[in-house]
C-alpha cells in the first residue's frame, strides 16, 4: 500500500525568509569586498547594488524561463565579473562558501508552530522538502534543519541544486513521491507561490495548500536567499493557510 506523503517547501513556509537577512546579505558583501581589496578595487554600496539586482534578474530568467536555479558559484562569478574583479578560480570557490555558509551568520526562523506541527503530522504522513535553492544550497539547508532539531521528520528532498531543476518541474515532485513510496493522489504540497508549489503539486495530481504566513510581496535585499515570483498562469491551491496549525487541521481532517 503505498503511503501518505506531505512535501513542503523551505523558503516562507518552513523558514520566514526575510527573517535575518540583513545579516546574510552583510557577510557576503564583506567577503565579496575583501577579494575586491586585494586589487585594488573598492566597490561602491550603489555598485554592489546593481550587482547583486543583475543577478537576481539573470536568475529569475533562468528560473521561470528553463526551470533551473543558478548555482551560488554562478551568482558569485556573475557578481565578480560585473565589478571587474579579476577573482582567481580559488578565490571564487572561497567566496563561494562564504555566501553559502552566510546562512548560519545569519539563520532564519523558523515560522511559528511549524515544529511542534511537523512532529504531529508525521505520525500520519511521509514527509519531504521540495526547494528551489538561490544563495544557500541544499547541503546547507540539511545542516541548518538539523540544528534547528527538525531534519529528522523528513524522509525525502528534492533541492534544486542538486535536482537540476526547479518548481513547477514534475521531476521534483516525482523524486519526493518515489523516495517516500507514495500515492500523488494521496499526497499534499505545502507552499508559498502559487506559480511553482501549487502549479507543480496541481499538474502531478497532488492537493496543494498555499501557506500565507509570510505573504511577502517581493523579494527584499534581506530576503535574496529566497528566489523572488508571480502568480501568471498558475494554478488555484485547495486550501489557504496563514498557521501551520490550520495546515495540520485540514492534513489530519483530510487523512
Amino acid at each position: 500500500m503505498k503511503n501518505n506523503m506531505v512535501s513542503v517547501d523551505f523558503w516562507d513556509t518552513l523558514v520566514r525568509a526575510d527573517s535575518n537577512g540583513e545579516k546574510r546579505t552583510e557577510a557576503r558583501m564583506n567577503a565579496l569586498r575583501t577579494v575586491s581589496r586585494r586589487y585594488g578595487i573598492e566597490p561602491t554600496d550603489e555598485a554592489i547594488r546593481n550587482a547583486r539586482e543583475h543577478v537576481s534578474r539573470a536568475f529569475d530568467e533562468e528560473w521561470f524561463g528553463r526551470q533551473r536555479t543558478m548555482t551560488t558559484r554562478e551568482l558569485v562569478q556573475g557578481m565578480l565579473d560585473l565589478l571587474a574583479i579579476p577573482a582567481k578560480p580559488a578565490e571564487v570557490d572561497d567566496l563561494t562558501e562564504a555566501f553559502r555558509e552566510s546562512l548560519f551568520l545569519g539563520p532564519p526562523e523558523l515560522a511559528p508552530g511549524v515544529k511542534e506541527v511537523l512532529a504531529g503530522i508525521s505520525i500520519y504522513y511521509r514527509l519531504a522538502i521540495i526547494s528551489d535553492t538561490m544563495f544557500s544550497p541544499g547541503s546547507v539547508i540539511r545542516r541548518y534543519l538539523d540544528q534547528m532539531d527538525v531534519l529528522q521528520y523528513f524522509d525525502a528532498f528534492a533541492f534544486s541544486d542538486e535536482l537540476g531543476v526547479s518548481k513547477p518541474h514534475r521531476k521534483a515532485y516525482e523524486m519526493v513521491l518515489r523516495n517516500t513510496d507514495a500515492d500523488a493522489a494521496r499526497s499534499w504540497h505545502v507552499g508559498d507561490m502559487l506559480k511553482t508549489d501549487i502549479t507543480g503539486a496541481k499538474a502531478m495530481g497532488m492537493q496543494a495548500i498555499l501557506y500565507t504566513g509570510f505573504a511577502l510581496p517581493a523579494v527584499t535585499e534581506a530576503s535574496l536567499d529566497a528566489p523572488s515570483g508571480n502568480t501568471a498562469t498558475a494554478a488555484a491551491p485547495d486550501y489557504e493557510c496563514k498557521s501551520w496549525e490550520n495546515v495540520a487541521d485540514i492534513l489530519i481532517s483530510e487523512l
